[in-house]
């Protein structure tokens, strides 16, 4: 019969939201976040919104796969110097 949906509408969407992805990966969405930063997983934005196409998805677990070192989705990140120096504490009330 024509427009009938063979697959639940969550398997066919082509933007996934960060919740999403993480739960199909069974991860963290601060590890979804902490991916994009270093670029391992691309994302879009759409206005306030940031969605990960499905065909993204399955391209950065295809990475992990290729992985020689099997280290899999471990990343070392390190946090960018600071630039400003630190200020002295004031004592007492403002």
């Amino acid at each position: 019969m024509k427009g009938q949906i063979t697959q639940s509408e969550d398997s066919k969407s082509l933007l996934l939201t960060i919740e999403e992805a993480a739960k199909r990966l069974s991860i963290g969405r601060s590890h979804i976040y902490q991916q994009m930063q270093v670029g391992k997983l691309r994302s879009v934005h759409i206005g306030r919104s940031r969605r990960i196409l499905e065909s993204d998805l399955e391209a950065f677990v295809n990475e992990l796969l290729d992985e020689p070192d099997g280290r899999g989705l471990r990343v070392n990140v390190t946090p960018p110097k600071s630039v400003v120096k630190s200020l002295p504490l004031r004592r007492g009330r403002r």
